[in-house]
C-alpha cells in the first residue's frame, strides 16, 4: 500500500467505521459525534477526492436519520429550549449546511475533472444537499433561532447547478428527490413564515408541504402581473424569498431573480379542508398523538391563508428601547383581570422592548424569565400600571441561546373583560363554559365587539356568556365572524341576540 493511500486511510478509515455503526439513541451525543467526524473530513491532512464523495454520501444518509429524530422530539418542546437542547441542535444544524456545503465541493470537484463525472450528478448531488437544507431550515426554526446568513445563497446555488448539466440548460427529472422537487419544498415551507408556528405545528406543516409541493411553479423569468401569492429571490444575497405584496422586486435586469408562486398549494389545502368539511377528508387532519398540540383542520387554514393572501406589512417599525410589564397566557391574563393578586405578582413580568408600529411590538426577556411560550399565544402589555392593558397575540417567536427570548405581538384590542363563554355541541349535551377575553369595538379593526377564547371553542354560531364583574350578567350571543385562529387562541366577533332560544 502506498503512504498516501496508508494515509488517507489513517483520516477516513475512523470516520467510515463510525458512519457504518448504528446510531446512538443519545441525540446529544449522537450530534456531537456527527460534528467531530465532520471536522475530521475537513482537518487539512488530505484525502482524496473520491474518498471525499464516498463520505459525504455516507453523511448524508446518518443525517438524514438524525434529522428525523431530531425533529419528532423539539415537536413537544416550548420554547425557549434548555442550553444543553440549543447546543446539539446548533451542532446538528451547523453539520446540516456543512455536508450540504460538501456537496458543493463535489460538484466542483466534477466539474474541474478531478473526480470521475456521474450522470446527472449536478441534479443528484444538489438534490441530496437541498434535501439537508430543507431539514436544517426546519431545525433551526422548531429551535426558535434565525437560519444561517448561508442556507439562502447555499440552496440557490444548488438549484442552479441543479438545471444544467455539462453547461447546458435541462430541466430537472420528475421523480420526487429531484432538485427542482426539493427546492421547491424549502419555499413552501418558508412561505409558510415558519416563526409564526410551534414546534409540532412547524414538522407537520414540513411533512405536509413535502407531499404537495411538486405543484409550485418556479420560474426565472419575471411574471406579467406579480399580484396575489407572488415572490421573488435574489440567488446573489442571503436573505430569504420576499412576498412581491410586499416589497416588489428590484427592475434591474442585471439581476437574475427567481420568482415562484404557492397559488397551487393554497387550492391544494383549500381542497382538502372542503373535502374534510364534508366528512370526506380522510385521516389527514385528524389530530395525530405523534404531533402533540397540533390541531391539523386549524392549522392547515392558516396555511392555506399565507399561501393564498401572504401578509403584508402595514405600518412602519420604530426601534425603541423602554420597560414595559406583560402577562403571558389567556388562562393568566383572565386570572389577574379579575384581580387575582397571586396572578399579579407571580405572572406578570419584565420585557424590554425592541420596536412598536401602530399594529404591534417586538419585545425582548433576558436571562430565561420566559418558559412555557408559543406562537399564537395571548399576551397582555403595559407600559404604566394606570394605563388599561393592551391585549396582543403572539406571531413570532426567536430564541437566539437559551437564556434569551424574543416575541412579535400583534395588538388585537385596548382592554378587555374577562368573561365566561360556552357553545353547545347538540341538544343533548350540557354547555361547557370556558374562561375568555371579550374585547371592545376597535374601529380600526372590528366594527363589534369579539371575543378571544382558548382554541377550539368555537363550534356553533350561538354561545352562552356569562360575567359577574360588579353584576351578574348572562346572555346569548351570536356569531357574526370567525377572525384569527392559532394553536392557542381564537377571536371571533359576535353580537347579543335580542331573540335568544
Amino acid at each position: 500500500m502506498s503512504v498516501g493511500a496508508q494515509s488517507h486511510s489513517e483520516v477516513t478509515g475512523p470516520i467510515i467505521d463510525w458512519l457504518i455503526s448504528p446510531a446512538s439513541t443519545d441525540l446529544h451525543a449522537e450530534a456531537l459525534a456527527l460534528a467531530g467526524h465532520l471536522e475530521a473530513l475537513h482537518a487539512p491532512r488530505g484525502i482524496s477526492n473520491a474518498q471525499f464523495h464516498r463520505c459525504i454520501e455516507l453523511f448524508y444518509s446518518r443525517a438524514l436519520q438524525l434529522c428525523t429524530d431530531f425533529r419528532r422530539t423539539l415537536r413537544s418542546m416550548e420554547l425557549p429550549l434548555s442550553a444543553e437542547w440549543q447546543t446539539s441542535a446548533t451542532r446538528m444544524t451547523e453539520s446540516l449546511l456543512r455536508i450540504a456545503q460538501g456537496f458543493e465541493r463535489v460538484l466542483a470537484n466534477a466539474s474541474s475533472g478531478a473526480i470521475r463525472t456521474q450522470r446527472r450528478l449536478n441534479e443528484t448531488a444538489s438534490a441530496r444537499a437541498l434535501r439537508l437544507l430543507c431539514e436544517q431550515y426546519v431545525i433551526v426554526c422548531q429551535s426558535g433561532r434565525e437560519p444561517e446568513v448561508s442556507l439562502w445563497q447555499t440552496a440557490n446555488r444548488l438549484y442552479q447547478l441543479s438545471r444544467s448539466e455539462a453547461g447546458a440548460a435541462q430541466a430537472a427529472g420528475s421523480p420526487a428527490e429531484t432538485a427542482l422537487f426539493t427546492y421547491k419544498r424549502l419555499l413552501g415551507i418558508a412561505a409558510v413564515d415558519p416563526r409564526t408556528l410551534s414546534p409540532g405545528e412547524l414538522d407537520w406543516a414540513a411533512e405536509y408541504v413535502s407531499r404537495i409541493c411538486g405543484q409550485m411553479h418556479v420560474q426565472e423569468d419575471r411574471p406579467p402581473s406579480i399580484e396575489g401569492a407572488w415572490y421573488w429571490i435574489n440567488p446573489a444575497d442571503t436573505a430569504e424569498p420576499v412576498a412581491c405584496n410586499r416589497q416588489s422586486p428590484p427592475d434591474s435586469i442585471k439581476l437574475k431573480l427567481i420568482f415562484f408562486t404557492t397559488t397551487a398549494l393554497a387550492r391544494r389545502a383549500a381542497e382538502l379542508l372542503a373535502r374534510h368539511e364534508g366528512g370526506r377528508g380522510g385521516p389527514d387532519l385528524e389530530p395525530s398523538e405523534l404531533f402533540p398540540g397540533v390541531a391539523p383542520t386549524s392549522l392547515l387554514g392558516r396555511m392555506r391563508q399565507r399561501w393564498h393572501s401572504p401578509p403584508k406589512r402595514e405600518f412602519p417599525r420604530r426601534r425603541q428601547q423602554y420597560s414595559i410589564e406583560a402577562c403571558v397566557g389567556l388562562t393568566m391574563i383572565w386570572r389577574m383581570l379579575r384581580g387575582d393578586q397571586s396572578a399579579a405578582s407571580e405572572l406578570v413580568s419584565e420585557w424590554d422592548v425592541v420596536n412598536e408600529s401602530p399594529g404591534g411590538y417586538a419585545i425582548m426577556q433576558i436571562k430565561g424569565g420566559g418558559t412555557g411560550l408559543g406562537a399564537g399565544m395571548a399576551v397582555a402589555l403595559r407600559r404604566d400600571p394606570k394605563e388599561a392593558w393592551s391585549i396582543c397575540v403572539v406571531r413570532w417567536l426567536r430564541s437566539p441561546v437559551s437564556e434569551q427570548i424574543e416575541m412579535g405581538l400583534q395588538i388585537v384590542s385596548k382592554g378587555a373583560v374577562p368573561v365566561q363563554v360556552g357553545f353547545r355541541l347538540n341538544s343533548d349535551r350540557a354547555v361547557s363554559m370556558v374562561d375568555a377575553l371579550v374585547l371592545p369595538v376597535l374601529p380600526a379593526l372590528r366594527q363589534h365587539q369579539a371575543v378571544l377564547a382558548p382554541s377550539g371553542t368555537y363550534t356553533s354560531r350561538r354561545f352562552s356568556l356569562v360575567s359577574d364583574i360588579d353584576r351578574l350578567y348572562i346572555a346569548q350571543g351570536r356569531l357574526l365572524s370567525l377572525d384569527m385562529q392559532t394553536a392557542n387562541v381564537e377571536l371571533f366577533q359576535f353580537e347579543i341576540d335580542p331573540y335568544p332560544l
